[in-house]
């Protein structure tokens, strides 16, 4: 590659990062109101296993899956790392296992969450599939809208 492909390639990338930065801060926002609805402080949003938990449990989950969901990827990912510093193939093999196991968990938990989500809103299961397509716009649709109103208990 020459120096020019090099900056058009670096380019994009610049590109594609502010796109993603963009998102993720719509998305924060949106979950920052949607969290306010619910009853949860906004600040949770910022903090990533925080903000799954917090995630599930505005969903109905209860303590125990909204631990799983938020703590177990983690912990999946550090036993893989301990394990693959040891060099043990039958250790590495258990933790790849755990890992997919923990990772299908938290899969169906934020597929169930959306449509349980939608639900809490008094919204049907089309809002559902579009918070599982569209996060970042839905959750700004539903922390600003003064339409949508969160329900507890459903």
């Amino acid at each position: 590659m020459n120096d020019s492909d090099l900056a058009a390639v670096y380019g994009i990338l610049s590109i594609v990062w502010l796109f993603a930065i963009a998102i993720g801060v719509f998305q924060i926002i949106g979950v920052w109101k949607m969290y306010k609805k619910a009853g949860i402080p906004g600040w949770h949003s910022l903090i990533p296993v925080l903000n799954i938990y917090d995630w599930l449990r505005m969903a109905g989950f209860n303590a125990i899956w909204s631990l799983i969901g938020s703590v177990g990827t983690i912990l999946g990912i550090i036993f893989i790392a301990v394990e693959s510093a040891s060099n043990n193939e039958n250790a590495m093999a258990v933790s790849a296992v755990l890992m997919f196991i923990l990772g299908i968990i938290a899969v169906v938990l934020q597929i169930m969450s959306c449509f349980k989500i939608a639900k809490r809103f008094g919204q049907g299961i089309g809002i559902g599939f579009l918070f599982l397509l569209f996060a970042p716009i839905m959750c700004m649709v539903a922390g600003f809208s003064k339409d949508w109103t969160y329900h507890p208990v459903m």
